[in-house]
């Protein structure tokens, strides 16, 4: 697992100079006991950027889309977080072109609620194709008022 987190100045949404992006990077090899580290990065960055408040959900957002990215499309992924003034972002990147599709699943069955988790904790989420092949997911929260971002 590669993890980077930086705060840079430089970056700013448009129509903003002064706002301040803060992101975090995590590359990781198809493992899916990496995915508890991954929630646990995403917690403990928002948690520092002053956005305790939607730490929790990001978190169980980012379990969801790694966990899916590693299930689904059979490699790594990479997966990067950004708040900026406004909301929270978090992508993740996998090898694989095919659409993520929410499904309902029966009371019985043990998996496949991922993106209907999703759905209901983000703000909004969607994914799109990647330049030379894969596909990111993406997911959004609105960040807390006050937040360091």
């Amino acid at each position: 697992m590669r993890l980077t987190t930086h705060t840079d100045p430089g970056l700013t949404q448009a129509r903003s100079s002064s706002a301040t992006v803060r992101a975090l990077e995590i590359s990781i090899a198809a493992d899916k006991a990496l995915v508890a580290e991954v929630r646990h990065a995403v917690q403990a960055a928002l948690a520092s950027w002053g956005a305790s408040a939607i730490a929790d959900d990001m978190a169980v957002v980012a379990s969801e889309l790694t966990s899916n990215a590693l299930k689904h499309a059979g490699g790594g992924a990479t997966v990067r977080l950004r708040l900026a003034k406004g909301q929270a972002l978090l992508e993740v990147d996998d090898g694989s072109a095919r659409q993520p599709v929410a499904r309902r699943v029966g009371i019985e069955v043990e998996e496949g609620r991922g993106l209907l988790l999703v759905k209901a904790l983000a703000a909004e989420w969607g994914w799109r194709h990647r330049k030379g092949g894969g596909k990111t997911v993406w997911a959004s929260i609105p960040a807390p008022a006050g937040c360091a971002a």
